[in-house]
Order: structure tokens, then C-alpha cells, then sequence
């Protein structure tokens, strides 16, 4: 029955294959933008997760009585051209200090870890407009963990105890922040995301299942002719199914690759300023794998379940229009 099926799909003549390319592109639409929409969120959430070393908290403290596994810290924000740029200025105390997430090791006096955004900007411009405010020599880079985006600028600059002891608002930290650190527009964004989930999966679903019917009654008259040569309605409903599952899955993958092609733009969607990280724009947790296989498995499952409803209550229709048809039987003597 299932070879049967992708024959008769594969040789219905053009209205057929014009009337599948129509209803594939149709699912490739929503699933594109479900995926879309899946996408953004997840980047949000990563990005949203992040712990918030920046929000570190530390007690003031001398060199003379600060814990040898401990750091003096200075945290502040400077503004170049529009653009704020974080800086943290540290010494280590000992060789047990605290790391933030994404600098694999403290900067010594005179040099400085910047991040990949900062470190492009201070090659491109002249020294005196931004690189004579951070001392020393750029020794490293800040890793993604350390930064909410690919174009956030933040520095991390080494110096000595006693330099940054003298410093107005030193603190000695000895653990860094790690809970992340949620704006107050966090939960709308939120709520604002699982919305358009939802608002995109019903009309997606009811677009499957209308395309179904619609494939279906266009094929009543061959689904006819197969009940009279003897098929049986469980063959019938095989032989739809394979249909409207060749159309949905056809619908997966053109949705599948639009993201793909989407994908570049919406890693420049910004929500906080700073623009996702790539790797991060991703339907899910478990990634692109986990979310394929899904959306693999459940589009069709909606097709075959509709296509089975719609031919399944196509008897029971007939013989309700039959029963109405019927003139009424005439009794004896009249």
C-alpha cells in the first residue's frame, strides 16, 4: 500500500504535483518560522542565563589585611563614541584569586585581556582617542563566557596591589558572581516569545490539517475507485496518508532550509543592545539535531491523524446525505 501511495502521488499529473508543491511550501513557511521564533528565544534565554559576573560584590579592604586568596577589584563603565565599554581593573593577591568566566588567567601589571569587539576597535583606531585608556599591552582575549555578545566591549586590566589598593572604590573579592542577572524586562520578553509560539503553532497546524482534507477530497473520486476494485478502508486510509505525509515532510525540509537561510539575519537581531552570539541561535537546548528529528516526526503525524479523520467521516457523511435524499417509504393501504 505504501509503494502504491508514492506512486499515485508521483504520477497524478501536473494539477496534482502543482497542488503538493503548494501545500509543501505552505508548512515550509510555518515551520520556518516556528523555527524562527524557537531560534530567538533560545538566544535570549542563553543570553539571559549568563552569569553576571559584573554584578560581583566586594567589602573594602587593604593589601595589608586582604585574604591571600582573594583579588582587589575595581569595576567601571566608560563611554566611547556612543558605545559603553566595560572595564575591570584587578590585582591578584595571591595565585589562588578568582577568575571571571571566559579569562582562562588574571592579566599582570602592564598588560590587559580585551574582548574580540574592543580588540578590533583598538587596532582600527588612534591610540589617543581610546588606546591611552587602558595601560600596558594587550596580552589576551575574553572568552564568550565573559561577554553577553559578539560585539560587547570589555576589558580586563592587570595591575599591582598596591597601584589598585590606592584607587577610590577598590574592593577585595574573593568569589566571583555567578547568578545571572535579569532586567526588568526579561519576563516580558518572555511572555512576548511564548505568545508568538503559540500564536505561530495553531494557525501552523490548522494549515496542515486543512491541506490534508483539501488533498483528500481532491482524490475522492481515485480513493472511490479503489473501494470498488476491492480495497479496504484501512488500505484507503494508507494510501491518503502517504500522501499528505509526502507533502508534510516535503513542507519540514523547505521550512528547514528558510531558517537555514534566515538564520544570518537573525543573529543580528538585537534585544539588549548587543547582538547573540551565532551558535547560540538555535531552536532548542539540544540543538538543531533534537529539534529536526521532531519536527520530523510530529508535522506528519498531524497530516496522517487529519487525513485519517477526514476519510473516516466521509462514509458516515454519505450515508447521512443518503438517509436525507430518501423520500420516505409509503405504509400499507395508503
Amino acid at each position: 500500500m505504501y509503494r502504491l501511495g508514492l506512486r499515485l502521488v508521483a504520477r497524478s499529473g501536473r494539477e496534482a504535483l502543482l497542488r503538493l508543491a503548494v501545500t509543501s511550501l505552505a508548512v515550509g513557511v510555518g515551520v520556518a518560522i516556528l523555527l524562527a521564533v524557537l531560534a530567538e528565544f533560545h538566544a535570549f534565554q542563553a543570553t539571559s542565563n549568563r552569569p553576571s559576573w559584573e554584578s560581583t560584590q566586594g567589602t573594602p579592604v587593604s593589601t595589608a589585611t586582604a585574604a591571600p586568596g582573594a583579588e582587589l577589584w575595581n569595576y567601571s563603565e566608560n563611554i566611547y563614541r556612543g558605545r559603553f565599554i566595560e572595564q575591570l581593573d584587578v590585582a591578584a593577591l595571591g595565585p589562588a584569586a578568582p577568575l571571571i568566566p571566559g579569562l582562562p588567567r588574571l592579566p599582570p601589571e602592564g598588560q590587559f585581556s580585551a574582548s574580540p569587539a574592543l580588540s578590533r576597535l583598538l587596532t582600527a583606531v588612534p591610540g589617543d582617542e581610546l588606546g591611552d585608556r587602558f595601560p600596558g599591552r594587550q596580552a589576551g582575549l575574553l572568552g564568550d563566557a565573559a561577554l553577553s555578545g559578539p560585539d560587547e566591549l570589555a576589558i580586563v586590566v592587570g595591575h599591582s596591589p598596591s597601584r589598585l589598593a590606592a584607587v577610590p572604590g577598590t574592593v577585595a573579592v574573593s568569589r566571583i558572581a555567578t547568578a545571572p542577572q535579569l532586567m526588568g524586562t526579561t519576563n516580558l520578553y518572555r511572555l512576548g516569545f511564548g505568545i508568538a509560539a503559540v500564536v505561530i503553532l495553531f494557525p501552523l497546524m490548522i494549515l496542515i490539517n486543512t491541506a490534508t482534507r483539501l488533498a483528500a477530497t481532491r482524490r475522492e473520486e481515485r480513493l472511490a475507485a479503489l473501494r470498488l476494485v476491492g480495497a479496504t478502508p484501512r488500505q484507503v486510509t494508507v494510501i491518503a496518508s502517504v500522501d499528505a505525509v509526502v507533502a508534510a515532510s516535503a513542507g519540514v525540509l523547505i521550512g528547514v532550509l528558510g531558517f537555514l537561510a534566515i538564520r544570518p539575519l537573525l543573529e543580528s537581531i538585537s534585544f539588549s543592545g548587543v547582538r547573540f552570539f551565532g551558535y547560540t541561535v538555535t531552536p532548542t537546548l539540544w540543538g538543531f539535531p533534537f529539534f529536526y528529528w521532531y519536527q520530523l516526526m510530529w508535522v506528519p503525524i498531524v497530516a496522517i491523524l487529519s487525513a485519517a479523520a477526514y476519510l473516516l467521516s466521509r462514509p458516515a457523511q454519505r450515508g447521512r446525505a443518503a438517509a436525507v435524499a430518501r423520500p420516505p417509504e409509503k405504509g400499507p393501504g395508503r
